[in-house]
């Protein structure tokens, strides 16, 4: 069940982003000032660990406050210096809707079913997942399936797919596992690539958007982001995690990405976060408790 009072703080907050445009009042956008001063005090108060870099935008993609870190450095001056949500970041999964609306449109909308056999066909997931099909394999981010697809795509039209969505894609010439984010061989950058979910999102009334938003809504409840809907409460929001190799200094294991989405139904505000040294699953715990804390600055 959602949590009724946190939703709809929430939901008052973001629908002031939406109000000024409309009315192009000076009360307006003075709300609309004041809830990104507050919202970006609340996070860094909340989150002030140079670990979790995040972006939060509003539903028209304007960006309302972030903090994020190139290079996670002791000192202070040196990670000020080097913050920019417009360099380019290898995010791991976070590509792997837009490989499956690439895949779709060349396929006319059908997609298989894939059965993962787990670490022998190369999925994160050691006992596999087994016979999945798109909205599964997004809540589960499942490798085997998505190399399945990419597998069988066009590089070269998968190419003006990703650049409808504003993404700069994969070199032709990288290997195919760059196409379900493994390795460092496709890199966007953070405000593209959550421009690019907000489109998606956009989109959700075409059948190929509307499996994916499914399998995005899968993933917060009982998937691989259901930190997200542990914060926020079910059916609460989209959602989408990513395990990538860590690409700033000093190095860790890896780097865990969240965007998420919410409301669910009509997304106001999306939040993308980074965090290092964990998985994907563990930044979606984060991605949530951000959120969450944002009721706060109503008050």
């Amino acid at each position: 069940m959602q949590r009724p009072a946190a939703c709809a703080r929430i939901a008052l907050l973001s629908a002031l982003l939406l109000a000024a445009p409309v009315q192009a009042s000076a009360q307006g956008a003075t709300n609309t000032q004041l809830f990104a001063q507050a919202a970006k005090a609340s996070l860094d108060r909340n989150f002030a660990s140079p670990a979790i870099s995040y972006l939060l935008m509003d539903g028209s993609g304007n960006v309302v406050a972030e903090r994020w870190l190139v290079a996670a450095d002791r000192d202070p001056l040196a990670v000020s210096k080097l913050n920019s949500a417009q360099t380019p970041v290898s995010p791991g999964s976070l590509v792997k809707p837009f490989l499956a609306m690439a895949y779709g449109e060349q396929h006319g909308g059908e997609f298989p079913k894939v059965h993962c056999l787990g670490t022998s066909s190369r999925c994160w997931l050691p006992a596999g997942h087994g016979t999945l099909g798109l909205e599964e394999a997004i809540a589960q981010s499942c490798n085997t399936y998505f190399l399945e697809l990419a597998a069988g795509l066009d590089r070269n039209h998968a190419g003006q797919t990703f650049a409808r969505y504003g993404l700069a894609g994969p070199d032709a010439q990288t290997p195919i596992e760059s196409l379900v984010g493994l390795g460092t061989g496709w890199r966007e950058t953070p405000l593209a690539l959550a421009r690019a979910y907000l489109k998606l999102a956009k989109e959700r009334q075409h059948p190929i958007q509307s499996r994916i938003a499914k399998g995005m809504l899968d993933s917060a409840t009982r998937g691989t982001a259901r930190g997200v809907g542990a914060a926020l409460g079910r059916d609460a929001a989209l959602a989408k995690t990513g395990t990538a190799v860590c690409s700033h200094t000093p190095r860790g294991a890896a780097d865990g990405f969240t965007v998420v989405l919410y409301p669910a139904d009509q997304p106001r505000l999306l939040l993308l976060v980074r965090v290092h040294g964990v998985t994907g699953a563990e930044s979606a715990k984060v991605a949530g408790a951000m959120l969450r804390s944002l009721e706060a600055t109503e008050r």
